[in-house]
């Protein structure tokens, strides 16, 4: 009976494919994972067909696996740095991974991503032997859980400052999401015209170990008043500095504003999404959103009577 493909015997595959001094092997019989110098007498033929080698792996292998990587990184600083590291042509390996140690959250993206992609490529292996065998393909389950290891290593504190730094967050972020526009000042002031008077102004904001503010989601929210209407939310800002995008920070910043905002009996929020913001779109439709209008800017400082 063939061995069965445990995590262990995963492990020991993969660490072997690493190896580069030594060629590995398998018993397919009891899934031991042994170099080639101790299997005995590895010429006969008989002891030759007990054996498999191991996936195969090598320097071009591991070059490929960061190219895909980087094209799978959602971070643009960190993706056209790396991927300038991978076209200077020397110590690639070693800066790729001098790189990576500078930031924490992407050099475990880095090492989950590689772990997963090796991992399927053991499935694939061991797959192609069991139709060798006679025997039906594995079912291959590589998810994991990416998204919540990266996020702790940050901090989220909710209303943890004061509306100063919210205004000043507000400055920022619009600038940024409307920097195709010229007079993107006069559209923030022109949002800021648009808010309700009298609101309560909640937020939550994201730091890292080093207590760097990174990020922050920030609103402002009427209450029930007395025709009974419901309370509302007006989202203000979305904001993650361009070093730190790519992460899912953006998604756990709004879903926690989210979360306050209901715990307080806030029934309906509303975003304005700006044109180069389509991501932002995508993830509110994904949870239950609705288009209900579009906001159009037209200026009537060149108006032709």
């Amino acid at each position: 009976m063939p061995f069965d493909l445990t995590p262990e015997i995963v492990d020991q595959i993969i660490f072997g494919m690493e190896n580069q001094e030594h060629e590995f092997y398998v018993d397919v019989q009891s899934g031991l994972v042994v170099t080639e110098g101790d299997i005995p007498d590895y010429e006969d033929a008989e002891i030759e067909r007990q054996w498999v080698a191991i996936p195969e792996w090598r320097s071009a292998h591991g070059f490929n696996l960061m190219e895909r990587f980087i094209s799978e990184l959602r971070n643009p600083l960190y993706r056209e740095r790396l991927r300038g590291i991978l076209n200077s042509g020397r110590g690639i390996f070693r800066q790729f991974k001098d790189a990576l140690k500078e930031r924490s959250e992407i050099e475990r993206l880095w090492y989950r991503f590689k772990e997963r992609e090796m991992r399927r490529l053991v499935y694939e292996w061991y797959n192609d032997l069991r139709e060798q065998w006679g025997l039906e393909s594995l079912p291959v389950d590589l998810e994991t859980e990416t998204d919540d290891l990266i996020l702790a290593d940050f901090t989220f504190i909710e209303d943890g400052v004061g509306s100063e730094e919210i205004d000043e967050l507000t400055d920022i972020g619009i600038a940024d999401a409307l920097a195709e526009f010229d007079d993107a000042e006069q559209i923030l002031i022109e949002d800021i015209m648009l808010l309700p008077e009298d609101t309560i102004q909640r937020s939550v904001v994201a730091y890292t170990a080093g207590g760097e503010r990174v990020g922050a989601a920030a609103c402002r929210s009427t209450m029930t008043d007395d025709y009974g209407l419901d309370a509302v939310a007006v989202i203000e800002v979305l904001y993650v500095e361009p070093e730190y995008r790519g992460l899912g920070l953006g998604k756990e910043l709004l879903r926690r504003l989210c979360a306050l905002l209901h715990r307080e009996g806030v029934r309906t929020m509303h975003v304005d999404v700006p044109g180069t913001r389509a991501v932002i779109k995508r993830l509110l439709k994904s949870w239950g959103g609705t288009t209900i209008t579009e906001r159009i800017r037209l200026d009537l400082t060149t108006w032709d009577d």
